[in-house]
């Protein structure tokens, strides 16, 4: 799955490009409703096969590559903050290999310095797709532009690695990257001088870091190593709270699934929604308690209830004791 933040823009550059978003998305079975809500996931071989269709459909080989110069990495949310606000440009290469899955599950990313130069490196790992160049091109685009947010609008890789054979036309890559370009690789890359990657990212906020990593972290650490269906189920969920109420419509919206196909897949993975709703809130409760400085109210407004009281209910269900009992007798407070 990928969040559909990924396509922000995407209709109107299919349009901009000469071509009709509504045949597009058609193209690939899906319709307007599928990405309009930027909360919702897809399937990540779908997000593929519509830069493919958007290629085809607009004559632009090169759509990826454009779509992604004008893609706004902020648009990933919390991902591109901890990036963006990283102590150092290997941290913040190291924080998008580490959490990227909150926003794309379907591409893997590393770093790693080698001799004289070091790769932040990056393949799509979603089967089924014959074509990733589209794809590829959008990936290396938007950290082109990642890199500049936090480098400057003038920098440059050392050299531009992709995993597809070179295209006729090459002149618009050289243009977008102003560096070398080589093709053919076993996996694409950005590839940087490791010294430039030990240097403190310029603007970083330092509190601003701290509080979106202790985000991510958050959701990474309460998230089981489930596969599939229940993990996006829960990252769905984790994230749904924080508006409010985690209804069932809502979160299979954004699984791009119907309620009812969500609730029999649930039957058939052994649990139901509201179980897994609960088991969620759980997991955050507790560890939102450890935190002395959260009191019980924020702790009920971030787990998306309405009143404190039925947060407390809900909490004593749970463990036999209401949440300031709780924190007291683990020796939470300061």
């Amino acid at each position: 799955m990928i969040s559909v933040a990924a396509t922000i823009g995407l209709a109107d550059a299919i349009a901009a490009a000469g071509g009709r978003p509504d045949q597009v998305l058609h193209a690939v079975g899906l319709d307007a409703s599928a990405i309009a809500d930027p909360h919702r996931f897809i399937a990540c071989a779908d997000f593929t096969r519509l830069l493919e269709a958007a290629a085809r459909s607009t004559g632009d080989q090169c759509f990826g590559l454009h779509f992604g110069e004008r893609f706004s990495p902020k648009d990933v949310g919390p991902l591109a903050y901890v990036v963006l606000n990283s102590p150092t440009f290997a941290v913040g290469f190291q924080n998008i290999a580490r959490y990227l899955r909150i926003h794309n599950q379907g591409t893997e990313v590393s770093f790693a310095a080698e001799g004289p130069r070091a790769y932040v490196r990056f393949r799509l790992v979603e089967p089924g797709v014959d074509d990733p160049r589209q794809h590829d091109e959008f990936t290396a685009a938007v950290g082109l532009n990642m890199m500049r947010l936090m480098a400057g609008s003038r920098w440059a890789p050392a050299e531009v690695q992709f995993a597809h054979h070179a295209p006729r036309d090459t002149s618009e890559h050289v243009r977008l990257f102003a560096a070398p370009l080589s093709f053919g690789h076993a996996v694409n890359a950005l590839v940087i001088d490791p010294e430039f990657a030990e240097r403190p990212v310029p603007a970083a906020d330092e509190r601003l870091y701290a509080i979106m990593k202790e985000h991510v972290d958050r959701i990474v650490r309460e998230m089981p190593r489930e596969v599939d269906l229940l993990s996006s189920v829960r990252e769905v969920v984790a994230h749904a709270m924080r508006d409010g109420d985690p209804a069932l419509a809502r979160v299979a919206g954004r699984l791009a699934l119907s309620a009812r196909t969500l609730q029999r897949r649930l039957r058939e993975e052994g649990t139901d929604f509201k179980r897994l709703v609960d088991d969620t809130r759980q997991r955050f409760a507790i560890d939102y308690l450890r935190d002395a400085a959260q009191t019980v109210t924020e702790i009920a407004y971030l787990l998306g209830y309405s009143e404190v009281s039925a947060f407390n209910r809900a909490f004593k269900r749970w463990t036999g004791a209401a949440p300031s009992e709780y924190r007291r007798k683990a020796g939470w407070l300061d």
